[in-house]
């Protein structure tokens, strides 16, 4: 099973393959020649963009093809995010190392966001145990966003 989220740091140390946790994430917004949240819109564009980046919360419905996230046991290690700007996140906040931990489905980090017209979800899949850092697949999906 799993080396679960209650592991003490000098317990890690001891540990073959200690379990990573999130620690912190950050979410950067950039766009080109353009303050974010302006008082006034210079162009339709700047509005557009506006809304795109910091519009409601959310992909509407949550992801548009949610990922298979592996057994109920590692399902209950992801977190499933709420963005700013019509988007939604899913990641692992928990990940484990242990090649007997999870091998078998990886893990997978999704981005969901519709910024205009186009909805789009970027799936980053990695293989399980201590290959975790590697790129099993990466899959980009386009839709109109009036058919999702």
């Amino acid at each position: 099973g799993a080396q679960g989220g209650n592991v003490l740091e000098s317990d890690k140390e001891k540990m073959e393959f200690p379990p990573l946790h999130l620690k912190s994430l950050t979410v950067c917004r950039e766009t080109l020649e353009m303050w974010p949240r302006a008082e006034k819109y210079t162009s339709a564009i700047e509005a557009v963009t506006q809304d795109a980046l910091w519009g409601p919360r959310g992909a509407q419905g949550g992801l548009y093809d949610p990922p298979p996230v592996g057994s109920e046991e590692q399902a209950t290690q992801y977190l499933l995010l709420d963005l700013e700007g019509r988007a939604t996140v899913l990641l692992p906040y928990l990940m484990d190392q242990d090649p007997k931990a999870h091998e078998e489905s990886g893990w997978v980090t999704s981005l969901d966001w519709t910024p205009g017209t186009q909805r789009y979800q970027i799936d980053r899949k990695t293989p399980g145990g201590k290959n975790l850092l590697g790129l099993r697949t990466l899959e980009l999906s386009e839709v109109q966003s009036a058919d999702a």
